[in-house]
């Protein structure tokens, strides 16, 4: 028997029927031909255009902190330019309904210091809220509740306000549905061997998600923008996935890729109002994070992602650090399993001043 052959061969079934016979959620019917239309939810990046709008705010940190009226400016015109529509409630409409319960993911990792600002997440629950989405069924989440309290972010479980509560130890994980891979260092495998469950709140929860992580580097995945996010905050059993030869790839690809979130994350944004080139994700080195004033927002995760990592890259080498292009290599991955438009030459980037 050949050994190697069939071990690759076992590998791709994992994968494979991982996929198939998970849950595939509720799906997201008639919003996929905007999804098509600007460069998302695609089978092939190939010869298709992204677009990913960046909106800046000079000088909106004030004592270390974003003002949150410009904050809410930035968002409307984010979305303005990425709908093409004039009012907010048009505006979110494009992407949800009054019927959706709508996680919103954010990055909490870095504690107050580095992670999504409560000021960007609020302008968020107000615009669904002006889009007649309820109160209460908006959700904040992360894997961790404790991670959510130390970013500022108060537990809520509640039937009034919004919600906010992690998987662990609150919501758990769903049992059926999960991402199963060899591509790992199985002796840091946990209990649920090769395989890594989904977040119920993904599953069960919630019927359209809301990527909002934090634009910084990331000491093995190279940077940490929208698939790392979501991926590695919406499963467990993730740290298998960070020894070489991996460093994150191809997990975080294949995790977005998988149905349970393909068909329910319906928008990204991007806090890069301050952001880290060195020490993520949870830096304590204060003199490597910087002012960038911007939000980024978008329906393609690649692109987005190929933007962020070319401005840290720029950073990094402006302050004499290595690059960590070639480190990022999930990025490209998804690309290659139609997440999103990797070439740049293929990305309308629109960067707006307000």
């Amino acid at each position: 028997m050949d050994t190697k052959n069939n071990d690759l061969s076992r590998r791709n079934f994992l994968k494979h029927s991982a996929f198939g016979i998970a849950g595939l959620g509720a799906g997201i019917g008639g919003f996929e031909g905007l999804q098509w239309a600007i460069g998302s939810d695609i089978p092939s990046s190939a010869g298709k255009k992204s677009t990913v709008v960046g909106v800046k705010s000079s000088g909106i940190i004030s004592a270390g902190k974003p003002e949150a009226e410009n904050v809410q400016r930035m968002m409307n015109e984010g979305m303005f330019a990425l709908t093409g529509k004039r009012t907010i409630a048009d505006a979110w409409k494009t992407f949800f309904t009054p019927e959706d319960v709508v996680g919103i993911k954010i990055n909490p990792i870095g504690g107050i210091k580095l992670s999504t600002r409560p000021e960007v997440v609020n302008a968020i629950i107000r615009s669904l809220i002006a889009a007649g989405v309820k109160e209460n069924n908006i959700i904040i989440w992360d894997r961790f509740s404790y991670h959510l309290i130390t970013a500022g972010f108060p537990l809520n479980q509640g039937n009034s306000g919004v919600r906010c509560y992690g998987t662990e130890p609150t919501a758990g994980y769903d049992k059926k549905t999960y991402y199963e891979s060899l591509d790992d260092d199985f002796s840091l495998r946990q209990d649920d061997g090769a395989r890594s469950l989904f977040s119920t709140i993904v599953t069960q929860h919630v019927s359209a998600i809301i990527n909002v992580p934090v634009m910084k580097d990331h000491g093995i995945a190279g940077v940490t923008l929208c698939l790392k996010n979501l991926a590695f905050g919406a499963v467990n059993n993730t740290p298998r996935f960070h020894p070489s030869p991996y460093f994150c790839d191809p997990a975080s690809a294949e995790v977005c890729a998988h149905p349970a979130l393909r068909e329910k994350v319906r928008l990204h944004i991007v806090d890069a109002l301050q952001a880290c080139f060195d020490g993520g994700p949870a830096s304590m080195k204060t003199w490597t994070i910087w002012n960038e004033e911007r939000l980024f927002l978008g329906t393609d995760p690649v692109a987005i992602d190929r933007i962020g990592l070319e401005i840290i890259d720029r950073k990094r080498k402006e302050n004499n650090y290595p690059s960590v292009f070639q480190k990022a290599k999930h990025i490209a991955t998804a690309g290659k399993k139609g997440l999103g438009v990797y070439d740049r030459q293929n990305i309308d980037f629109i960067e707006l001043s307000v």
